[in-house]
């Protein structure tokens, strides 16, 4: 029972929020396939010579054929919110040893040799 409601969940997903939902219009393209193949104006039309005329860069748009596969596009966004009632407590824990470093710097590099060189000039 819980296979047939994900599989059921993934393929609403993927009808709606993917072009797959497209091949749901292959009937209409079918029904409107045998309309121009029962015309009295067109001699017998192959199926290719139908896809060609209406999926071609030179194909007319009638309303008629908004209906097709892959003749739209439809974007759309999903947003999805998941809700727990599940209740989770967070402890902050406050560290034991400041993380904060001081340097002072007359204590940290001094040296009687480094201090000699840099005095200040003497005036005679």
């Amino acid at each position: 029972m819980n296979k047939l409601i994900v599989y059921f969940l993934i393929s609403v997903f993927m009808c709606a929020n993917t072009s797959i939902g497209q091949l749901l219009k292959v009937p209409n393209l079918i029904e409107h396939y045998n309309e121009h193949k029962n015309e009295l104006t067109t001699d017998s039309i192959s199926f290719i010579d139908y896809i060609v005329s209406h999926y071609s860069k030179n194909a007319e748009n009638n309303h008629d054929h908004q209906d097709l596969p892959f003749k739209t596009f439809d974007n759309s966004s999903s947003i999805l919110f998941v809700f727990s009632m599940i209740t989770y407590q967070i402890q902050v824990v406050k560290p034991l040893i400041s993380a904060k470093k001081k340097f002072f710097y007359n204590i940290s590099f001094e040296s009687n040799l480094i201090a000699s060189i840099w005095l200040p000039p003497k005036l005679f």
